[in-house]
């Protein structure tokens, strides 16, 4: 065989050793580009799941400024946002029938999307039709919150598995980039091989120098090619922190071309502040380069690009590495951080609305609460007034009693929406003690004569329970029966009958059971007893008024006192039956009567002796209450202004201060401050502002206690005459 021939035999194998290290090589980077592909599709998936959850927060946000202003300019970006939730929510339909994501995932949140779409539109809806409190009352059932929550929890589980895709993609490419590097070598010793057994035939030296350059050419050229396809802006730098290669991405959001990037400092290019401080941040490649170690930036790293203008960012970085350990460099790896950072602000945004409009809320209730409080005290005061005159007409005093009854209700619907507040909030106080639970439902049956007398009802009481002590609020569970007994009068036909039963427990607490022969109540009723603002949708039972709170002021207070209440019913036509459960403490001791003694000091203490200075500014409450007062015996002084009470508490002495909070040139609260500088006389605020803030700012500021407005008459006298035994 000639010389010629083995040379060419030579290069024939040397071909055919280097072709097929290209082929190992581009069937690695072949792989390394799908799993990029695969890792660009995660991330797509996931910013597609963000991108919903910001999108609906900007619908939610555009629905509450909606809802509180009325405007309809608000309603611009709750249209916007809702045209991009859909758009969004097609991308993921079409990434589930690719297979890019579960498609029990994506069905479920398409239904929960469509879900919270339809509650924003309805709120809307109602509002430009019924108006705030319509919208309000879905606003306040917590149906929007919940749906929400159930969105984010699926968004949250759809990252998590994208995450996971993410994370087994990751960890494939590393285990390809190993084998990757373990081919490139050992095509390298083959190639080398080659070439040596090539130099002993051919030009072994000129041959294997121009093999190396060759091999060297070749690695770098994929190496940027590589670099240059990763989605991320990729900068590469020498031992000293120059720039040797910047990717199309890292030129552009820096601002640097390559061709005056290269060979620049990195923080020549790199230019990165605090957003907060505005200080230098330390470039990551000097720590990379003398620690040898990853390196992150920390939030709030802005990059100041070439033009000058800023770019938040994160990044991290990493050192390069000879296969034998030598430092050769590093490589940073950074992206584009304003998306995250602008949802970040949309957060913040829609959370300092929450605030506000909850805020609005508060204010709204305790104004609303004034507003309807203050008219109905004269009401109320001229209304006792007749009912205690005997020479009025029976009828005329039927008719009396009656509109007193639905004056009381209207407070107590006022009431209610306070107490819900309260409960919303955590705040609701109980003032317990030892009590009789039967003399509580007794006291119940006997405040509710008049609706029983009204409607022809009858009353069974059973209270055969050995065990009927309690340790509660008196007037909270009266409150809770009082709900039931009024839901039993007013759901029963005229000559119905209603039992109360009660007895103990295998485990000793008191079980009391109210069953009445009214209409009855359907499964959908009584899946939405409990619910705050829900009633009946049922055409036979409509038929009564209300906020629908009763029932779910119950449980809270019933809940409050470690207790159970639940509701039943065979069906529509069929009666209904309510059971109270509460735990029971053992009968409290017999105190010994001091009747005589309160007697005499009765005696010594009467109601002549007794004055009071009343401050009101309301003409007609203070000219009512003043006349019943008076009436019945007391002496009473009245004035409108913080002024004149100050002038007649240094002038005369008085036994009692009831004051409106309320007043023209200034408050309640002003004037208790003032009138404690010379005096401890007890003292009364009498607020239509019942929010619970209120309430402990007039005892802090120095009321001994308080009645909300309208005032009952009742509460009044028995509140007064607490303040005259003890005088």
């Amino acid at each position: 065989m000639t010389r010629q021939s083995k040379v060419a035999i030579t290069l024939f194998i040397s071909g055919m050793i280097l072709a097929a290290s290209v082929a190992a090589v581009c069937v690695m980077a072949m792989a390394t580009m799908r799993i990029h592909e695969q890792v660009l599709r995660c991330r797509t998936m996931i910013d597609h799941v963000q991108q919903t959850l910001s999108t609906l927060k900007d619908a939610e946000t555009g629905q509450r400024g909606y809802l509180l202003t009325g405007n309809e300019t608000y309603l611009e970006p709750y249209d916007d946002a809702v045209k991009q939730v859909n758009g969004e929510m097609a991308a993921l339909f079409a990434a589930a029938k690719a297979g890019s994501l579960p498609p029990d995932d994506v069905a479920e949140m398409l239904r929960l999307v469509h879900q919270k779409l339809d509650e924003l539109a309805k709120t809307i809806e109602l509002r430009r039709i019924q108006g705030l409190p319509a919208a309000l009352a879905i606003v306040n059932s917590n149906s929007g919150k919940l749906m929400m929550d159930a969105i984010r929890a699926t968004a949250a589980r759809m990252t998590d598995r994208k995450n996971a895709d993410l994370s087994e993609s990751l960890k494939h490419a590393n285990t390809l980039a190993f084998y990757s590097g373990l081919a490139i070598i050992v095509a390298g010793l083959l190639d080398i091989l080659t070439l040596l057994w090539a130099y002993r035939r051919v030009a072994e030296e000129i041959k294997s120098r121009d093999a190396a350059a060759l091999e060297a050419h070749r690695q770098k050229d994929l190496l940027q090619v590589t670099l240059a396809s990763i989605g991320d802006a990729v900068m590469v730098t020498d031992t000293q922190g120059r720039i040797t290669f910047l990717n199309d991405v890292a030129e552009k959001l820096t601002g640097w071309d390559s061709h005056n990037a290269v060979g620049q400092p990195c923080e020549e290019v790199f230019n990165i502040i605090n957003e907060e401080s505005r200080k230098t941040v330390e470039s990551p490649v000097d720590r990379v380069l003398a620690e040898g170690i990853i390196v992150g930036l920390a939030n709030h790293t802005v990059l100041i690009r070439k033009d000058g203008n800023e770019l938040p960012i994160d990044d991290s970085g990493a050192p390069i590495r000879d296969p034998d350990g030598r430092l050769r460099g590093a490589v940073l790896v950074f992206r584009d951080f304003s998306e995250h950072k602008a949802a970040e602000r949309r957060m913040a945004q829609a959370n300092d609305a929450l605030r506000a409009a909850n805020q609005a809320k508060d204010q709204f209730l305790a104004t609303l609460s004034h507003e309807l409080r203050a008219p109905l005290t004269p009401v109320l005061a001229a209304l006792t007034s007749w009912e205690t005159n005997n020479h009025l007409a029976s009828d005329f005093l039927a008719d009396v009693k009656m509109v007193r009854r639905n004056v009381e209700l209207e407070a107590r619907l006022i009431d209610d929406l306070l107490d819900l507040t309260r409960i919303a909030r955590g705040k609701l106080s109980l003032n317990l003690e030892v009590s009789d639970a039967h003399e509580l439902i007794q006291s119940v049956v006997a405040t509710h004569q008049s609706m029983l007398t009204a409607k022809r009802s009858k009353v069974s009481l059973k209270l055969d329970a050995p065990r009927r002590f309690i340790k509660a609020d008196p007037a909270r569970v009266q409150q809770v029966f009082g709900n039931i007994m009024s839901n039993a009068i007013k759901f029963t036909d005229p000559g119905g009958r209603i039992e109360i039963t009660s007895s103990n427990d295998a485990q000793g607490r008191l079980k009391l059971i109210f069953a009445d022969n009214g209409i009855g109540m359907s499964a959908d009723t009584l899946s939405r007893m409990f619910l705050p603002f829900e009633q009946s949708q049922d055409a036979t039972v409509r038929n009564g008024s209300g906020l629908g709170l009763g029932m779910s002021i119950a449980k809270a207070l019933v809940d409050g006192h470690g207790g159970e209440i639940a509701a039943a019913s065979d069906g529509p036509g069929r009666g209904s039956i309510f059971t109270v459960t509460l735990p029971t403490v053992d009968q409290p001791p017999l105190q010994a009567s001091s009747g005589s003694t309160s007697h005499e000091s009765n005696n010594r203490h009467g109601k002549q002796d007794f004055s009071i200075l009343y401050v009101e500014d309301h003409e007609d409450s203070a000219e009512m209450l003043t006349r019943l007062l008076r009436t019945l015996g007391y002496r009473v002084e009245s004035c409108g202004t913080v002024a004149d009470a100050v002038r007649l508490a240094k002038e005369q002495k008085f036994d009692l201060l009831l004051s409106d909070i309320g007043l023209p040139d200034g408050t309640g609260i002003d004037l208790i401050g003032q009138i404690r500088q010379h005096s401890s006389i007890p003292a009364i605020a009498l607020t239509g502002f019942g929010m619970e803030r209120d309430i402990e700012s007039y005892r802090q500021a120095g009321f001994n206690s308080h009645l909300a407005k309208p005032i009952t008459f009742q509460k009044l006298e028995e509140l007064i005459d607490q303040f005259r035994r003890a005088h």
